[in-house]
């Protein structure tokens, strides 16, 4: 998909992404929804969505997944 398509897709995505915000330009964090990051602090989101070239990408700092917006949003 287009960088404009994920992103509209992904703020449409948003609501449902725990302690989701805008870092900066095409840079996103958020609680990651495969791992649920720390069980013991609700405060960690190890989760990113990232600008590479034309497309957006997601990456867990946690469990280390990583996938583009268009199969994080297909899930």
């Amino acid at each position: 998909m287009s960088i404009i398509t994920d992103t509209k897709f992904l703020l449409q995505l948003s609501p449902r992404l725990d302690r989701f915000k805008k870092v900066r330009d095409y840079l996103w964090n958020f609680r990651c929804p495969h791992c649920g990051d720390s069980t013991k602090s609700k405060i960690k989101a190890r989760g990113y969505v990232y600008r590479k070239k034309l497309d957006l990408y997601f990456k867990c700092h946690n469990c280390g997944m990583g996938q583009s917006v268009g199969n994080l949003i297909n899930e």
